[in-house]
């Protein structure tokens, strides 16, 4: 792949397993051959205590070389920066220590999101990634985040304003970019895929990919003579009978979703039977195969 690498975009409410699945999606890129890079939204110490990668290299020795994770800190693009623009060390420490520094970055308006994208514009820019998987915050950070880029352009002047709008063009470029929400058959996941959908759409122009539906029950996969089968045995197990209620709620939830949001839905199943993580991240990678979606 030649340009800047495609970004794709896992987004969605908290916990839904946006981690996991660009993981599961940059495995695959990386067995391809291709170089993926993964933007993890966790510092890559707590990332190690949820997801092990530590056997990659003995089994998929080819994907080792190809599979990359990092965690953008802006807090420390913004202490370089102030190193590059103070050549005294001892300057720019005190700065750097100073707790007006310090309250000013948490509460100036955008200002981290600011430093965050134009680190994945430029990661995305430099040449050395066929793909970059962005494990996107929770619905309203991401969002504010993305937005950063715009906000900057449309309420500051000079050197800021203009570096804002190239991160807004750079953001808005939909044949380089794909959108994947995820989420599972839950009512406030589903709220929220729909508003970051919407967001999406109308202010930057970027349709979903598809919708990434995870931990599907079988039931919402079942045809309807293997519901009636399971639900006639529910009739003597409690603890089935509500597994059997459960599936046919996500089975309407599923239905809503297709009609409210009109996009192509990838239903990734609950995986109980995986050796460990690199072997889950192995078998959502073979059913999940986004790259029809480019």
């Amino acid at each position: 792949m030649n340009g800047p690498a495609r970004l794709v975009i896992f987004c969605g409410k908290g916990g839904v397993g946006k981690t996991t699945l660009s993981l599961a999606e940059g495995l695959r890129h990386a067995m391809q051959g291709h170089k993926a890079l993964v933007v993890s939204s966790h510092p890559l110490p707590e990332l190690a205590l949820s997801v092990s990668l530590s056997s990659l290299p003995s089994r998929y020795p080819e994907a080792s070389q190809n599979l990359f994770v990092v965690y953008i800190d802006p807090k420390e693009l913004i202490a370089e920066m102030v190193k590059k623009y103070f050549p005294m060390a001892g300057m720019a420490q005190k700065v750097l220590d100073s707790s007006i520094f310090s309250n000013l970055i948490e509460i100036a308006p955008g200002l981290k999101e600011f430093f965050f994208l134009g680190k994945l514009q430029e990661l995305a820019e430099e040449g050395r990634y066929d793909y970059m998987l962005w494990d996107a915050p929770a619905s309203g950070h991401f969002l504010s985040t993305i937005r950063s880029g715009k906000s900057f352009q449309s309420f500051l002047t000079g050197p800021l304003s203009n570096a804002g709008a190239q991160l807004h063009r750079f953001f808005s470029n939909r044949s380089r970019i794909q959108l994947f929400p995820v989420t599972p058959l839950e009512e406030m996941a589903i709220a929220e895929t729909m508003d970051i959908a919407q967001a999406m759409d109308r202010d930057f122009q970027i349709p979903c990919a598809a919708v990434l539906v995870n931990s599907v029950s079988p039931m919402v996969t079942a045809d309807e003579s293997q519901i009636a089968e399971v639900a006639q045995l529910g009739d003597s197990s409690p603890a089935l009978n509500f597994a059997v209620d459960r599936g046919m709620t996500e089975r309407d939830r599923l239905a809503e979703l297709s009609t409210s949001l009109p996009a192509p839905q990838v239903l990734i199943p609950r995986i109980t039977n995986a050796a460990d993580d690199l072997d889950l991240l192995a078998k959502i990678a073979n059913m999940m195969d986004l790259s029809r979606f480019a």
